[in-house]
């Protein structure tokens, strides 16, 4: 068992991991084939493991701003979804700039209350 501390540490890293990954698919959202299919893939490989994170301390899986950041992540992904059966379907690119900067502001909140719960479980 992970103490609250290390589970939001690791929770808060794969958030980062996910903001990664989400940058450069917005970056090459107007491109085509099997390099953004890829990409794709890989975040949504980020995402399972973000979702498994969280399922190692129910206080962090019911925090607000992890389901708010869940929820983003899930938008964010919708964005490129064909791109997963067809590696020329068009993306809005539109929308991920937007999505992709509310992924950003809910990251942003979620670390900063993982640091509160971090700093009150140290008390």
């Amino acid at each position: 068992m992970y103490s609250i501390n290390e589970a939001a540490k690791m929770v808060a890293d794969q958030g980062q991991n996910i903001i990664k990954c989400a940058k450069e698919l917005e970056n090459i959202s107007m491109k085509t084939g099997k390099v953004r299919s890829d990409l794709f893939e890989r975040y949504c490989a980020n995402q399972h493991s973000f979702h498994v994170h969280t399922y190692m301390n129910s206080t962090i899986e019911n925090l607000t701003e992890v389901q708010v950041f869940q929820r983003k992540v899930a938008l964010f992904g919708a964005v490129f979804v064909g791109t997963r059966t067809d590696y020329n379907a068009e993306v809005d690119a539109q929308q991920a700039e937007t999505t992709y900067e509310e992924l950003v502001a809910a990251l942003n909140e979620m670390v900063n209350e993982l640091s509160l719960l971090e700093t009150s479980s140290e008390k």
